[in-house]
């Protein structure tokens, strides 16, 4: 679905109908009004005459006011460009291959980190941090037993 379902099929069609839904909704209750009180009321239409004029009158009359307000806005902002997000597994492998400058170093730095930290570790196990003092020699505790065996 994510294939096909976010994809613009059209960009002139996609414009008007999404670009158009939110005007149409804030727009539309206006036009009704308009179409009863200058057309149904005066000329006395029938239910079904007048349902069928407000629908496709309010449709027409949100499609002629929107296409000229959406061709001044984008005299003044004009549109974004949007690249098409790739889906694909290769896609993604090339992604993860190209790495930022900052991304590079800080995979330098793991693996220095890796490679000076791999003689201490056993199996990949994890450093135990506090007892490391006790564990390399170091600590106040040794030294003090290493006095007292003397």
């Amino acid at each position: 679905m994510a294939h096909i379902g976010n994809e613009k099929f059209n960009d002139t069609i996609y414009n008007y109908v999404s670009g158009s839904a939110l005007y149409a909704y804030v727009s539309h209750y206006f036009f009704i009004l308009i179409i009863s009180v200058l057309i149904v009321r005066p000329n006395k239409i029938g239910f079904i005459g007048a349902f069928f004029l407000m629908f496709f009158g309010t449709q027409f009359l949100i499609l002629i006011t929107y296409v000229p307000i959406n061709w001044l806005y984008e005299l003044i902002v004009p549109p974004k460009e949007y690249k098409k997000m790739d889906l694909t597994p290769e896609g993604e492998k090339e992604v993860e291959e190209a790495q930022t400058p900052e991304q590079e170093a800080a995979a330098a730095a793991a693996a220095k980190a890796e490679a000076l930290e791999g003689e201490k570790r056993s199996n990949g196990a994890a450093m135990d941090l506090e007892n490391a003092d006790v564990q390399s020699g170091t600590s106040d505790k040794n030294k003090n037993k290493e006095e007292n065996n003397e």
